[in-house]
């Protein structure tokens, strides 16, 4: 059975409106409001990537950098001829705001959003679509690698184990005990991450510095383990 952004797809790619296009887009902000940055990958119809995007915006919040990788995405759909497009995002907020279920009342985010109106007025079709963070991890992985280039030593990375128990990919990480579980790999890898920004911050509200992982080099050359 299809999935909704697959119909959507299907649909789009059918139809005689021309060059269809899907952009996945993300933003990301260290502070809310804090270092941002934006992540954006375009697909075709068959599902290739067409362009990857990742830039450094400054200071700003996280809902300012989801719809920060919305306009830049459109503008380059624009200039890469689609007449029809798809938006995917994991934003619930932008995603409700654009469908009309919730109201734009944030004084940062109105001009984003008319922008944004003003924008999808050049497409013969577009439709906006709610995802799970699991499927939208290639453009948040953008977005916080733009802000490692600008803001280096604003991220840590801490090793991860990552198995299939049964029907389920878990992701173990040693250094603050915790797991996480997806029906994907970067479904469980984004639960894990969760659960280690909660961790971080329970340390910080006890005064607990975070921990720091050691590596211990093990070579391994066909039946030769030293």
């Amino acid at each position: 059975m299809m999935s909704t952004p697959a119909k959507i797809a299907a649909a789009f790619s059918m139809s005689r409106a021309g060059k269809h296009l899907v952009l996945m887009v993300d933003g990301a902000s260290r502070g809310n409001p804090g270092p941002s940055a934006i992540g954006v990958v375009v697909k075709d119809a068959q599902g290739q990537v067409v362009k990857e995007i990742n830039e450094y915006i400054g200071k700003g919040t996280n809902n300012v950098a989801e719809y920060r990788a919305l306009i830049r995405a459109l503008e380059e759909a624009k200039a890469l001829g689609a007449r029809s497009i798809e938006v995917r995002s994991d934003s619930e907020l932008l995603v409700s705001q654009l469908q009309g279920n919730y109201k734009v009342k944030s004084p940062d985010l109105g001009p984003l959003y008319l922008d944004v109106v003003r924008l999808l007025r050049d497409f013969d079709r577009h439709a906006v679509v709610k995802i799970p963070r699991g499927e939208n991890a290639a453009a948040d992985a953008l977005a916080n690698r733009a802000i490692d280039l600008a803001v280096p030593g604003s991220s840590h990375e801490f090793s991860a184990i990552l198995e299939k128990e049964d029907k389920l990919y878990v992701a173990r990480v040693p250094a603050f005990g915790v797991k996480g579980y997806g029906a994907t790999r970067s479904e469980a890898l984004e639960m894990a991450r969760d659960e280690i920004i909660k961790r971080i911050r329970e340390l910080r509200g006890q005064g607990k510095a975070v921990p720091q992982e050691e590596r211990i080099r093990v070579r391994i050359a066909g039946d030769e383990v030293q």
